[in-house]
């Protein structure tokens, strides 16, 4: 058996390699693809992954970019794929892969927890089946042209399958001069994804400006995902560390007092680690986002003030935030499977 995984994010990459630890122990056959992008370049080095192949790019901000792009790496992929002729496709919405699997009648399994994002319209017809979380109702998949009971769902959010047997180090703490629980995280939103283009995110930049003026022990560690977002960022005060890489080490989260959250994935390790959240994300609030602010485990708001004003309390009452944001974490877990695990088992009766 012999399954591809095409990688586009950091998200994917910690995911798709979580299941494919799994299928490898099965004696699977793996193929994991990527592209070159500034998110995530960096943390394939970092982990020395040079067995995955690196075709095509990011195509940028601007549609125009992301189509050429696009058709670009979907002939670079087809001349690769056409000799290692897998069995199953496995994406989170990449274009480029469902248009091969569907050209070339490879089943194509689409994993997502993003039924918002815009790349559906292409992906989910085309894909035989959706592995998604069980919080997000099967219509939302269904509108977009495939059959209920090709819907399947994971009584899990993604971030377990790479979290679970975590264990934290405060070996990246020590090379950025950082005490643990005494530094804010700060993720700064996607402003060059296509469900974002257009929206403004201004009031987060806004809001790691007022931070710096009001923290005087405690640091604020900003992450970045842009050139242009870092090179905006460097003119806070000397309270604030911005980092101009990828981090591709799980405990600088596990460690903060307190995550602030612009986009999604490190929004709900977060609140799986126990780590104190808000969350700032500038768009329609995706489902997982509206679920964990309806059991109590995140704050949403799309103002800096309002945001400013909650951490700034948050931090009055720190230890107990904490507390009680680790017991929540601990129940949620609990109730949890392992996603990866259970695409792996039936990944193996759909292909046996």
């Amino acid at each position: 058996m012999k399954v591809w995984f095409d990688i586009l994010t950091p998200k994917q990459f910690w995911f798709f390699t979580s299941i494919e630890k799994e299928l490898r122990e099965h004696g699977v056959e793996v193929l994991l693809t990527s592209r070159r992008y500034e998110q995530l370049t960096p943390i394939l080095e970092d982990v020395g992954r040079k067995d995955i192949i690196v075709v095509g790019e990011f195509g940028g901000g601007s549609l125009l970019g992301k189509l050429k792009a696009s058709v670009r790496r979907t002939v670079e992929l087809v001349n690769l794929i056409e000799n290692y002729s897998p069995d199953a496709c496995m994406s989170s919405g990449s274009l480029d892969m469902t248009r091969i699997s569907f050209g070339l009648g490879i089943p194509h399994i689409l994993l997502s927890d993003t039924p918002e994002s815009p790349v559906n319209r292409y992906c989910v017809p085309l894909s035989d089946y959706v592995f998604t979380p069980w919080i997000i109702p099967k219509d939302k998949w269904i509108k977009h042209g495939i059959s209920s009971h090709k819907v399947l769902k994971y009584k899990a959010l993604d971030p377990v399958a790479w979290l679970d047997g975590f264990r934290p180090s405060k070996r990246i703490l020590d090379g950025l001069g950082l005490e643990e629980f005494n530094y804010i995280l700060l993720r700064m939103p996607e402003i060059q994804a296509s469900y974002l283009i257009g929206v403004d995110a201004e009031y987060v930049t806004r809001l790691a400006e007022k931070l710096t003026s009001e923290l005087s022990s405690t640091k604020l560690v900003v992450l970045p995902r842009y050139g242009e977002q870092t090179a905006e960022l460097k003119s806070l005060s000397k309270n604030a560390i911005v980092l101009d890489r990828p981090i591709s080490d799980h405990s600088i989260l596990h460690y903060a007092l307190l995550f602030i959250g612009g986009g999604g994935t490190m929004t709900q390790e977060a609140v799986l680690m126990g780590v104190p959240t808000i969350s700032v994300y500038p768009g329609k609030l995706p489902v997982v986002h509206r679920y964990l602010i309806n059991i109590g485990a995140l704050k949403h708001f799309k103002s800096w003030q309002g945001a400013l004003r909650e951490t700034l309390r948050m931090l009055k009452h720190a230890d107990e935030a904490r507390s009680a944001q680790t017991k929540l974490a601990d129940r949620l877990r609990r109730k949890m499977v392992n996603p990866a695990k259970v695409i792996v088992d039936w990944l193996k009766m759909q292909l046996s």
